[in-house]
């Protein structure tokens, strides 16, 4: 065998394997967890767990930096109407080089860069 074959093989198995792991069927129920619970139901059934008023999706978003804010807000705008990108980014006080010397600035710091990533996905 080559090295190549031998390089696509493993590739081609690791695919398979990540694939494997994204299931969105729910797990199946473990037999130990389903036994812990049942003491569970014995306790007082008026007292609410110290979380129960909260949503679960009540998650709090960082801050953004204020250049990851200006740059996604841009980027936004610009994607929306590409037509119009010289007008949004003269209005933003940019022109192209400094926009693409900003989104270079973001890409450097992973922070910074994670954020950005983030916020455009939103």
């Amino acid at each position: 065998m080559t090295m190549r074959t031998i390089i696509t093989t493993t590739l081609m198995g690791l695919v398979l394997t990540l694939g494997a792991c994204d299931k969105a069927d729910p797990a199946k129920t473990d037999k130990q967890a389903t036994a812990d619970t049942k003491g569970d139901k014995k306790a007082d059934p008026t007292t609410k767990p110290a979380d129960a008023d909260k949503p679960d999706d009540a998650v709090e978003a960082p801050a953004l930096d204020p250049k990851v804010e200006k740059a996604v807000t841009v980027a936004n705008m610009i994607a929306n109407d590409p037509a119009a990108a010289d007008k949004i980014l003269d209005e933003a006080g940019l022109d192209r080089e400094s926009f693409e010397t900003m989104l270079y600035e973001i890409a450097r710091d992973p922070e910074l860069s994670k954020s950005y990533a983030i916020a455009r996905e939103a």
